[in-house]
């Protein structure tokens, strides 16, 4: 059977990582023919999860991946989530739509914070991607404000 990975990500940033990830995953795997269907949807932020992610996957994924298994990833940031008693997106609803609409798995790809701080491990890389001096520090409150700081910066 035919596989579909469907990631929907908060926004274009993310888009283009796991783009670039799952590229990197095929490419160390050339051998074992990795040729899953993947589809990237950019939701636009967290409420997304809960306003739009049913819609886009009924109308807009489902008929392009008809006789496909489909695991939908949903990968967001953990930094909106905080210390609060009850979250904005009950994960448990949205995962449980997905299944009884069609989703064969559905999996959560929490980034810690943020994407950004993620992207923010390999600090020297960006500096140099960016051609600034390696002892340029990177300032602001989160990864998303010292990322920022950096192309400011360039």
């Amino acid at each position: 059977m035919n596989k579909c990975l469907v990631l929907f990500v908060e926004g274009q940033t993310e888009v283009e990582f796991y783009k670039a990830l799952i590229k990197y995953i095929r490419e160390c795997h050339a051998e074992k023919k990795l040729e899953h269907k993947v589809i990237y949807r950019n939701i636009d932020g967290i409420g997304g999860y809960k306003k739009e992610v049913n819609r886009i996957f009924l109308k807009e994924v489902l008929p392009k991946v008809e006789g496909y298994q489909v695991t939908v990833a949903l990968c967001y940031d953990t930094d909106v989530f905080g210390y609060v008693q009850k979250p904005k997106i009950n994960w448990k609803e949205v995962e449980k739509i997905l299944k009884e609409d069609g989703a064969h798995k559905v999996l959560h790809i929490k980034a810690e914070k943020s994407i950004e701080d993620w992207f923010l491990v390999d600090k020297e890389g960006i500096k140099r991607f960016l051609k600034l001096s390696s002892d340029v520090i990177p300032q602001g409150s989160s990864g998303y404000e010292k990322l920022k700081y950096l192309f400011k910066k360039a």
